[in-house]
């Protein structure tokens, strides 16, 4: 009887000591830690070393969180849950990218379209005399075409004035409707001299020769004969 009375009284101690805060424990709600802002690396260890798991939801572009930081979670920070709850978070991509676009030997306001399409601003425009690039055309575009930049930032523009000595170069106008081809010479300080003719097979409108050729090199103020479909 007094070993069967021991033993009895060990199994209570046991029971009260061991099995019955494991039993309430395996119930018990924990604070959730405060992951945001953390790198997800540092994040997943905090959560994994507090018992609880980790995994990333999902990425989003960020103009104001860096790259690989926490951008939020679910369970929010200091809510209660049990232990080998899932944390899931989302992480900051950075912000969004633009790529500079390659504008040069294009129009000014072409150029602007393009780096307005490809999320960026542009800021300085500076002229520059060009032997080679008509004026009103796009020399170089800074930084220089392909670079990575974070969208909204701004890109300078180098625009042509045309050839410092009076002579300027016949740009390559077939192709092109004829009022936009007629525009382009009348930038550069050339005529325009458009003769309508019909060809079935062209677009309406478009230019399919021109005289002088592209390339040719002329004063200011003289003319350039363009042929321009008419199917009216």
């Amino acid at each position: 009887m007094a070993i069967f009375s021991i033993g009895a009284v060990l199994g209570l101690i046991f029971f009260d000591r061991v099995a019955m805060p494991i039993v309430i424990g395996s119930g018990k709600a924990y604070p959730i830690p405060n992951l945001v802002g953390m790198t997800s690396e540092d994040a997943r260890e905090l959560a994994l070393s507090q018992g609880f798991r980790f995994k990333i939801s999902r990425q989003e572009f960020s103009s104001e969180v860096p790259a690989n930081r926490v951008l939020s979670q679910i369970p929010k920070a200091q809510s209660l849950a049990k232990k080998r709850r899932t944390i899931r978070v989302v992480v900051s991509k950075g912000g969004i990218k633009a790529v500079v676009p390659d504008v040069r030997k294009r129009l000014l306001r072409q150029a602007k379209i393009a780096v307005e399409d490809a999320r960026l601003v542009v800021g300085e425009v500076e002229n520059q005399y060009s032997d080679s690039i008509p004026s009103g055309m796009v020399i170089d575009i800074i930084p220089s075409p392909g670079e990575t930049l974070s969208a909204g930032a701004s890109v300078k523009l180098i625009v042509s004035m045309g050839a410092e000595s009076g002579l300027v170069t016949v740009p390559n106008l077939v192709g092109m409707q004829g009022d936009e081809a007629c525009k382009t010479l009348h930038q550069i300080g050339l005529k325009c001299i458009p003769v309508k003719r019909r060809i079935p097979t062209i677009t309406d409108g478009e230019v399919f020769k021109q005289d002088p050729p592209p390339g040719t090199a002329l004063y200011r103020g003289n003319g350039v004969k363009i042929m321009v479909n008419n199917l009216r």
